[in-house]
């Protein structure tokens, strides 16, 4: 009996619990005066960090205590707006709401701050803000942790969290270029940095056999035994664009498949998608019938001669492939005037070059589309027209139609053959579904074998999983792996890579430097002092390089003792160690074997500063 009085008493003391746990609701609709819905409207308990953005409809649902509160809502183009909710507001645990806000007096024109809760002028302003200006980020803006750091709102309990920027109206008649005018009210607001592995390979070794460890067996993805190819002419020019195969000597079977860069590289992978070490592997070049030694990345890098005339395409293709579930609508708004805006300024500095440009957005199966996609077209209006008409939707559990992206974007997009560059730009935050690695790690290699270099771009919510899986694919591409930071204030928190430092600049920038780095190609003439993409952190110390411009071999003179010297080209890619000894100051390095272009000598000293000089190579 007493026994069954203890049992009764612990269920309703549970009961009684579950009761007080279970929280209300506020329904609500933000309109403007005229009636018209206001998209994207941002309503945070005041006195708090809690808050939602509303739909594009205007509508949203906030969990909240059932007590007194007061709302404080604000949107773009209008002045914020309060609104008390008490007690006897809740019906069956739901408030139901209409909240209407007037037209801002102010313009985009003038001084207007985007925080993490709305627009305000900026004389209303206190607090840590993301100023709308064009000046640029500040130049040596580091990060050094490792861990993820919260953002500026809680939004836990947001079942909407799209997020906009006000547009004007545009002439559909004129040309982008003209169209669109400078207004930095539209871009150059996303903050983002880069980690290229490449560069710090040893340390994405370690990290293959700790923290990625578990996300690398549970996906089967092991870009870890690496064979890098450099590809040159007789008069030292870069091959570009031409097919490489990494085969089984034994049985014949192409291992991997990848196509020369702009600069006449190319990175080769053995058990990508099975960890399996064959050891007896050999490198073919398309068209020609001798094999050559595959030397492994440790010990250095395959230089292969052949007999080509100096010709590169002035074709470029890049693609966007943008995932656009309901969880990227804190940022796809100001994704998609990054993108346009990139568009514009990359046609405008490079009108040498054919630009394709093609996108593919994506969302989940039992969604309104699966796939949307606009074909490549030599005209970039079209592609910034499709981008602007998306939207985030539909999701719901984590995983998205990744692998059908990719197959759209891959396998049905109507690549060339002889484009200079290939580049898929993919803007995501979940991984694909457990069911698809099989097929994820098809269309990576199907994406190497046809050249294409996928560039991840991590959105809010990427969790480490996903986080390797980017990387992976940008690695096995030739690729590199940008993710978009908190410096912005925009969007919900964003994971930080793993990784010992990296530097943020504007995501605007960021990925015109890469278009930059991927195209850009010596021309056939003789190599001048030209600048190219440079990426490397700047230094506190000096040395003399010399002879610059140099034939091949060069002498690093310095009166500090260092620790490490690098060889790298002007992506930042590392392509030569150099032995160190204790004590030296006088080095001599031998550039003969790479094809003429503009390198960088990068270094460490033993007090652990670094620095990088560049080097001219002209044969």
């Amino acid at each position: 009996m007493f026994v069954t009085k203890k049992l009764s008493f612990i269920i309703l003391v549970l009961l009684s619990l579950q009761g007080n746990a279970q929280k209300s609701s506020i329904d609500g609709t933000i309109i403007a005066s005229n009636g018209d819905p206001v998209s994207f409207a941002t309503i945070v308990i005041k006195g708090t960090k809690k808050g939602v953005q509303a739909d594009a409809d205007g509508k949203f649902r906030l969990a909240v205590d059932r007590k007194t509160i007061t709302l404080n809502v604000s949107a773009v183009g209008y002045t914020t707006s309060e609104k008390k909710i008490k007690e006897n507001d809740f019906e069956d645990s739901v408030a139901t709401i209409t909240i209407t806000l007037e037209t801002a007096s102010h313009t985009l024109g003038e001084a207007v701050v985007v925080t993490g809760y709305g627009t305000v002028r900026k004389k209303d302003l206190s607090g840590s803000t993301h100023k709308i200006t064009s000046a640029p980020l500040a130049k040596n803006s580091y990060h050094s942790s490792t861990t993820s750091s919260a953002g500026s709102m809680d939004m836990t309990e947001a079942y909407a969290a799209p997020a906009s920027i006000h547009r004007e109206e545009k002439e559909k008649s004129k040309p982008y270029y003209a169209e669109k005018k400078d207004n930095p009210a539209y871009s150059s607001l996303l903050t983002a940095g880069e980690v290229n592995d490449f560069k710090k390979w040893k340390m994405w070794e370690d990290y293959n056999g700790t923290d990625f460890r578990i996300h690398s067996e549970k996906w089967n993805l092991y870009a870890t035994q690496r064979f890098s190819v450099q590809l040159q002419n007789k008069e030292r020019k870069a091959v570009v664009g031409e097919t490489i195969y990494l085969v089984n000597k034994d049985t014949k079977e192409i291992v991997w498949t990848a196509v020369s860069d702009n600069t006449g590289k190319a990175e080769l992978w053995n058990g990508f998608s099975n960890n399996n070490k064959e050891n007896n592997l050999a490198i073919e070049i398309n068209g020609e019938k001798k094999q050559f030694i595959a030397v492994p990345f440790s010990q250095g890098i395959n230089h292969i001669q052949l007999s080509r005339n100096c010709s590169v395409s002035n074709r470029v293709e890049v693609s966007f492939v943008v995932d656009a579930t309901g969880s990227m609508g804190d940022e796809i708004e100001y994704l998609k005037e990054e993108l346009g805006d990139i568009l514009r300024k990359f046609s405008l500095k490079e009108p040498s070059l054919e630009l394709y440009t093609s996108a593919v957005f994506y969302r989940d199966k039992g969604d309104e589309y699966i796939t949307s996609v606009q074909p490549f077209s030599r005209n970039t209006q079209h592609t910034v027209e499709f981008i602007q008409k998306q939207s985030a939707g539909g999701g719901g559990d984590y995983p998205e139609a990744l692998k059908e992206a990719l197959q759209e974007a891959t396998v049905k997009l109507a690549w060339s053959d002889d484009a200079r560059t290939k580049i898929i730009f993919l803007l995501m935050d979940a991984p694909p579904h457990d069911e698809a690695k099989n097929e994820l790690a098809v269309l990576i290699s199907t994406a190497a074998a046809k050249g294409i270099r996928i560039v991840p771009v991590a959105c809010s919510g990427t969790d480490k999983a996903t986080e390797f899986i980017m990387r992976s694919m940008a690695l096995a591409t030739n690729g590199t792996y940008l993710f978009l930071t908190d410096d912005s204030g925009i969007g919900n928190p964003h994971i930080k890579p793993t990784t010992d430092e990296f530097k943020v600049e504007k995501l605007n920038d960021l990925l015109q430097r890469i278009m930059e780095q991927m195209c850009f190609v010596n021309t056939c003439d003789e190599v001048k002092k030209t600048i190219e993409p440079f990426t490397f952190y700047s230094n506190t110390e000096k040395v003399k390089v010399f002879p610059n411009p140099t034939p091949g071999p060069m002498t690093l003179e310095t009166d500090k003792e260092l620790s490490e010297i690098f060889v790298a080209d002007f992506t930042g890619k590392l392509v030569m160690r150099v032995q160190v000894t204790d004590k030296q100051k006088r080095y001599k390095i031998d550039l003969s074997r790479f094809p003429s272009a503009t390198y960088f000598i990068r270094y460490v000293t033993k007090d652990n500063k670094t620095g990088a000089e560049k080097i001219v190579l002209i044969h």
